[in-house]
């Protein structure tokens, strides 16, 4: 025998030999008990099952991902040797001019404004660098002359070098950077110049103090690491 009510069911249990028992069970307990435990069990294999999914998904990716570690590892060590091959070439450049010595039998060289250095070799007729956006800017009493020094060699290797930059108006000279004469000889070192080194492009500044003249002259000369003239141009600009 069974009686209904909203929220629980009732039974009364009859056995052989023994006095009817009366018993009663919440409904929702029934509902959780048929549908809640299967439901939830199905909930868990499906998350269990989207979880091995994952983690597999990652084991492959790791997999694919570990050739490019490789390949970019092997292309720094590339990198690395390459950069260790010019090293080594500068090296050994530097050793051959440092063996020649500098010729200053004429004593020509104290009219010089570059000190002469053993071994230098005039590269700037086939110049692997060009100039652009070259323009000029005078504000009150100052110049600056700007440009972006090109990378133009073949194989997009590394340029380096020192820079300088000498501006004329009138009857009067202007370095930069500024403080590379040697006060003793007058005279500047390669390497006292503005260092640069470039794969692409680099944009230089340099700013000059301004002399009582409409119009500059500038020169822009370009040394290798080694001493070396890698490059020089003229720039005439009228200072407005």
């Amino acid at each position: 025998m069974a009686t209904k009510s909203e929220k629980k069911l009732s039974f009364v249990l009859y056995e052989d030999n023994t006095p009817p028992r009366f018993y009663q069970v919440n409904r929702g307990l029934i509902r959780f008990c048929l549908y809640g435990l299967p439901t939830l069990s199905l909930l868990c294999v499906l998350v269990v099952a989207a979880g091995g999914v994952y983690f597999e998904k990652l084991k492959r990716m790791a997999e694919r991902k570990e050739p490019a570690i490789i390949r970019e590892l092997k292309e720094e060590k590339a990198e690395l040797l390459a950069s260790n091959k010019l090293i080594q070439q500068e090296r050994d450049s530097l050793e051959k001019k440092l063996s020649q010595g500098v010729d200053s039998s004429d004593g020509l060289g104290f009219l010089s404004l570059f000190k002469k250095s053993a071994g230098r070799i005039d590269r700037s007729s086939s110049p692997e660098m060009q100039l652009e956006e070259v323009e000029v800017v005078k504000i009150k009493d100052k110049v600056s002359l700007n440009f972006k020094i090109i990378n133009m060699t073949k194989d997009d290797s590394r340029l380096s070098g020192y820079l300088f930059v000498i501006m004329q108006t009138g009857n009067q000279l202007e370095v930069w950077p500024s403080g590379v004469f040697d006060n003793e000889a007058m005279q500047v070192a390669f390497g006292n110049g503005e260092f640069f080194a470039t794969s692409r492009f680099r944009p230089v500044q340099a700013k000059f103090a301004t002399q009582p003249s409409s119009q500059a002259l500038f020169k822009v000369i370009i040394f290798s690491r080694t001493g070396d003239l890698m490059f020089k141009q003229l720039i005439s600009k009228p200072l407005e």
